[in-house]
């Protein structure tokens, strides 16, 4: 099987910077330039940590934690600090698959995270094979026509979507062949709901069972919050917090409700859906009591992954972008016991002096707080940085949902399980 660390060295003597969506190459400057660093960890994680670590139930954070705080700012000394303080709950590569991943097999392992180390060094032996073309590569298995792994892209708490993302932020040939291994190691069983979506919607508006149809994504998931037809739910996540026991009970009641989203205007929807994943992780709690859920967290980092891949992407891989986003943020608010959105909870929030309702005490507490090691911490805010400078408009209430959530989140809920942690999980 292929060796990741070989390939490595063919791209020693220059690095890439992405500029405007196109690669331009920089001059090496000292061994402590931010991006020079970042790259180093990057390849060393690649090479060193498996991508699911823990049985395999958690997925390694290690790149999303390294990317983003490089892109608010992070240092040299910083980003090496971070790679020693979270590599430390890591797995080694040491686990062989079952069977060597090929051009003839690689689509007969999907769901299987014991193939992670196969499908690892299958995608970076395609890499190797397209001249390191990374991107090359990721349309050939992701954006072929029959679209099968795009639709897989939120399987696992949508690390596969959030890793791609990173990868194309970062112009990182490893980060893309580790997200081309999530999606197939963590390749959901509703991935076939994503492309239902995707038929009904694909340039005309006219899903058969929907009773009406809404622009606005809190609407809907205020139709689900009233919804007597949830109240029986008891159903326990599984331990990878993956939904498919609620469709196994729900689906019909879900699918109603997921295609009543107009999507004529993708950009408007889009950006529906990141302002509708930061009030549910952020305006959701009860007064005084902040407590932060995991599994909706994870909704607002996917929500700044689709911006991110967006414009990168065909007009049809678009739809499908936004339907799986939204079918993941449908999931993820059911699973954890659809709560109230109330924004009023940010817009009153006082826990801060006037003169720290900034972006500068809010960077600061993300690259020096107490909670700078947590990835999830780290990402939503930058998430929310991001969504305050891509729509002026709301600016101020991004700067407070990141105010507020930089200042009071310590630890997380998970969902109907109701348990916490304070650990880089899942």
């Amino acid at each position: 099987m292929g060796n990741s660390s070989s390939t490595n060295n063919a791209r020693d003597e220059l690095y890439r910077v992405p500029s405007n969506g196109s690669v331009k190459f920089r001059q090496r400057s000292g061994p402590q330039d931010p991006y020079r660093k970042l790259h180093q960890l990057l390849r060393a994680n690649h090479a060193t940590y498996a991508v699911l670590y823990n049985h395999r139930k958690f997925h390694n954070h290690l790149p999303h934690l390294l990317g983003s705080a490089y892109l608010l700012g992070a240092n040299g000394k910083q980003l090496v600090d971070l790679y020693e303080a979270e590599s430390k709950v890591l797995d080694p590569w040491k686990e062989d698959s079952p069977a060597e991943v090929t051009a003839d097999d690689w689509r007969n392992f999907y769901g299987q995270r014991v193939y992670q180390r196969g499908y690892k060094d299958y995608f970076d032996d395609e890499v190797m094979q397209a001249s390191y073309d990374w991107k090359r590569v990721v349309s050939k298995y992701l954006l072929a026509d029959d679209g099968t792994l795009l639709n897989g892209l939120i399987g696992g708490l949508a690390h596969p979507l959030i890793h791609l993302a990173y990868a194309y932020e970062l112009d990182s040939a490893e980060l893309a062949t580790e997200a081309l291994t999530l999606v197939t190691t963590n390749y959901p069983s509703y991935a076939e709901y994503v492309e239902d979506f995707v038929n009904k919607y694909d340039g005309l508006v006219n899903p058969s069972t929907a009773k009406y149809l809404e622009q606005d994504p809190l609407a809907i998931l205020e139709h689900i919050r009233e919804s007597k037809m949830f109240d029986t739910m008891r159903v326990e996540l599984a331990d990878d917090f993956d939904f498919p026991e609620i469709l196994a009970e729900f689906k019909e009641e879900i699918l109603v409700h997921v295609f009543r989203l107009d999507v004529t205007d993708l950009e408007e929807t889009l950006r529906r859906l990141f302002h509708t994943s930061s009030l549910l992780l952020t305006a959701t709690h009860q007064t005084g009591n902040y407590q932060f859920d995991f599994i909706i967290l994870h909704t607002l980092t996917a929500s700044h992954a689709v911006q991110v891949l967006f414009s990168r992407f065909t007009q049809k891989r678009r739809v499908s972008l936004i339907a799986s986003l939204w079918f993941f943020i449908v999931l993820a608010y059911i699973a954890t016991q659809r709560p109230k959105v109330d924004q009023e909870r940010v817009l009153n929030y006082d826990g801060v002096l006037e003169e720290n309702r900034n972006w500068d005490y809010v960077v600061e507490l993300a690259l020096t707080g107490k909670m700078k090691d947590d990835p999830h911490y780290v990402k939503a805010i930058r998430a929310l940085k991001t969504l305050a400078g891509l729509y002026p408009a709301s600016s101020d209430l991004y700067l407070r949902e990141a105010v507020l959530f930089a200042t009071e989140a310590k630890d997380y809920v998970f969902g109907t399980n109701n348990r916490k942690s304070h650990l880089s999980l899942l």
